[in-house]
């Protein structure tokens, strides 16, 4: 199967139209995880089967038939590395993937894939907050150390880590070639303590201290200024009250079923919510954000076709 891939017309299609439903999906590959993170949200949603691969290869091709986008996608779970298969044969249906794993299992050799990992705090506390050994994060970081791959870290901000903040980016930023770290905070489960949430002031404070780091270390800061501004407590509350995501999202739980209201399930608090999700999909649904990114894609995509053709255009 040949691979689906971006098009200077795919950027200009969406410059023009704008983001079209379904644009944005995210697939739970798996129920089981290697990990008990403390703040995890899908610990709480109790799914117990998943889709074979046969399954989910019936599950893409209905949907092709049904026109479906097929343009970003981010696998999840649980530990979506645990069914690389699964992956294997779904990335090739979408123009982009993102793997959201928790970089205990070794990367795969995907170069046109964005490794997401998530590392919930500074050795000490990882072990508190995964419940795992000492030997874990150093696994951990040696898997995410990978100059030859699209890596980044995920740092979901907890009450349990949030003073360990500048000392996780100046570790990850001299011990390791990632490409940057990208922050969010913990979204409270209904039913459940929330003990870990940051409430919105503490959260206000946080992203203007995180707007200075990043002019000291750019995008290794890896949430654009933008993001940044729209995470904080002002702007995301009205954000929340309609989340863009229902326009432009979809998400299918571990048996390839529509999971409501998005990846995080229907227990999540929504009014409180810290996930990237939202400002993400903001972003994609608002034209004024999004024609500046596209505009710079439909660039590269004529630069690359042009270094592509260049001995044409020097045989003349």
């Amino acid at each position: 199967m040949k691979k689906n891939t971006w098009s200077v017309k795919d950027y200009l299609h969406i410059g023009f139209m704008g983001f079209p439903k379904g644009g944005l999906c995210g697939i739970d590959v798996t129920y089981r995880c290697n990990l008990k993170c403390a703040h995890c949200y899908f610990r709480t949603q109790g799914y117990k089967d998943e889709l074979s691969l046969n399954g989910w290869m019936e599950k893409f091709i209905s949907l092709e038939s049904k026109g479906f986008p097929f343009l970003i996608c981010g696998w999840l779970g649980g530990e979506p590395l645990l069914r690389p298969e699964v992956i294997e044969l779904g990335r090739k249906f979408f123009k982009s993937n993102v793997i959201f794993t928790n970089g205990t299992q070794a990367l795969p050799q995907w170069h046109d894939c964005k490794f997401i990992i998530s590392v919930p705090g500074t050795k000490k506390l990882y072990q508190e907050i995964t419940g795992t050994n000492r030997l874990t994060y150093e696994r951990v970081k040696e898997n995410a150390n990978r100059s030859d791959l699209n890596v980044i870290v995920s740092y979901c901000i907890t009450r349990s880590n949030i003073h360990a903040i500048d000392e996780f980016i100046d570790e990850w930023r001299r011990d390791t070639s990632i490409k940057g770290i990208f922050f969010e905070f913990y979204t409270p489960v209904k039913g459940h303590e929330d003990n870990l949430w940051v409430d919105w002031k503490e959260r206000d404070i946080i992203l203007d201290k995180l707007l200075d780091k990043k002019k000291e270390y750019g995008d290794f800061i890896y949430n654009t200024n933008l993001m940044l501004k729209l995470m904080k407590s002002k702007q995301l509350k009205r954000i929340l009250l309609n989340c863009p995501f229902h326009e432009i999202g979809l998400s299918l739980d571990p048996m390839g079923n529509i999971k409501l209201p998005c990846t995080l399930g229907q227990d999540a608090d929504c009014t409180r919510c810290g996930c990237i999700l939202p400002i993400f999909a903001y972003i994609l649904s608002h034209k004024r954000y999004l024609v500046t990114s596209f505009a710079e894609g439909v660039a590269k995509e004529i630069e690359e076709h042009l270094l592509n053709h260049s001995h044409f255009i020097k045989r003349r």
